[in-house]
């Protein structure tokens, strides 16, 4: 009898048509659950309610089918209507949810119940690297078989197929794992500012220093208005909130040139400066004028204490969720990153994979950057920029050469 190692290879499919959107959105809804869903979306309402547009662009990458729910909802009067063409959220849902219908068939019930959890949660994109790389393994026809929860030294799942056999541990790092000033306080107080800006008529670039461990108190917000409408008033272009918060002002008059959304899109990326960039305007229709570019900067852990936070995080996984009896992967994806180079100029990465690769079951470190995804002739272009560092020690070198990558 063959098993599922010796079984050969045979690369599935991964296209959708358009006519098909309808019935992949239905499978996802049903896989969450239609009052699991409903309550998440009050979760959600609730959330926006208390924050400006700022954080509503932030928590729109955090938990994004709900946003795309609600498009899809709209546009196509729930379910009733069929656009003629899709909107780049809703089929990038689709895409999510092709892989889930495909790959839940080796999940064990737990673990469909902790996804159908998750994925509704802030979290979301953290379990979602772990359905892409899974995905990654299923397409090349392996068969990828998820542990249960509670056991022991058991990974993320396992990947069987082609003569191989191995585990795979994943795990994504945040931006917010070097910043001491998180992103929801950010948000907050990009919002307070730009609610001054736009009473004085005034777009262009504000940077945000935040000095110490700052933490967002709404009840500085009446505060920090005033200091900031009199500094406006005085042609000021440095600004101190408080001790903890400080402005630097590169603002023009109103009105503005109008922009499309690929502009705006390139005026909130810096790509010189590591940090976050919130981007609000004005909108008449289809225009946008009157750009407000915040570039946020604060406190950040060192290069030393970022590469002994990852070097300790891998090798919790490695001794702890990888057997030394077979075979072990990881994946680790960094938001933030666009840049595979990063990884392979960065001493501290190299110092901690010649760490981790002292256990020679460890067959492979795959380093990826945040995901990619553009639309061409139709489709959605979904790439993540990665590097694969295989180790040379390893007792299993035909996993280390192994396809790690699309």
């Amino acid at each position: 009898m063959m098993t599922p190692q010796d079984r050969p290879l045979h690369r599935r499919s991964n296209g959708i048509k358009d006519s098909e959107v309808p019935k992949y959105v239905g499978k996802l809804k049903g896989f969450l659950g239609h009052e699991a869903l409903t309550e998440a979306q009050a979760d959600l309402d609730k959330d926006l309610r208390h924050h400006g547009s700022c954080y509503h662009h932030w928590v729109k990458k955090l938990r994004p089918w709900l946003f795309a729910f609600r498009m899809y909802d709209q546009e196509t009067k729930n379910g009733i209507c069929i656009p003629k063409m899709w909107s780049t959220e809703i089929r990038e849902m689709v895409g999510d949810a092709l892989m889930i219908s495909s790959l839940h068939r080796g999940m064990p019930e737990d673990v469909k119940a902790k996804y159908r959890e998750d994925l509704l949660t802030d979290q979301h994109n953290d379990f979602m690297a772990e359905i892409h790389t899974a995905w990654h393994y299923y397409l090349q026809g392996f068969d990828v078989q998820w542990s249960p929860l509670g056991q022991d030294s058991c990974p993320e799942f396992r990947v069987c197929g082609g003569g191989l056999d191995f585990n795979v541990e994943c795990r994504r790092f945040t931006w917010d794992l070097s910043e001491h000033v998180k992103t929801p306080a950010l948000a907050d107080t990009c919002d307070t500012i730009y609610e001054v800006l736009r009473s004085h008529n005034l777009w262009g670039e504000v940077r945000v220093e935040f000095i110490t461990d700052f933490r967002s108190d709404p009840g500085r917000i009446h505060q920090w208005s005033e200091i900031l409408a009199r500094a406006l008033d005085a042609s000021q272009t440095t600004v101190e909130l408080d001790p903890s918060v400080r402005l630097t002002l590169d603002l023009n008059t109103a009105p503005s040139r109008t922009y499309v959304s690929e502009e705006l899109v390139a005026l909130a990326r810096d790509q010189r400066r590591p940090g976050r960039s919130f981007l609000r305007c004005k909108q008449e229709g289809e225009l946008r004028f009157d750009p407000v570019v915040f570039r946020c900067s604060g406190p950040r852990k060192t290069s030393e204490q970022l590469r002994d936070y990852i070097y300790k995080t891998l090798k919790k996984k490695v001794t702890t969720q990888l057997s030394p009896d077979r075979a072990g992967v990881i994946v680790a994806r960094f938001n933030g990153i666009r840049d595979p180079h990063v990884f392979i100029e960065s001493k501290g990465i190299n110092d901690a994979l010649s760490k981790l690769f002292e256990r020679q079951h460890l067959a492979a470190v795959v380093m990826q950057c945040e995901g990619i995804a553009r639309s061409s002739m139709g489709s959605i272009l979904c790439s993540t920029p990665s590097i694969v560092f295989r180790n040379l020690r390893t007792t299993f070198p035909q996993v280390a050469e192994a396809n790690h990558l699309s």
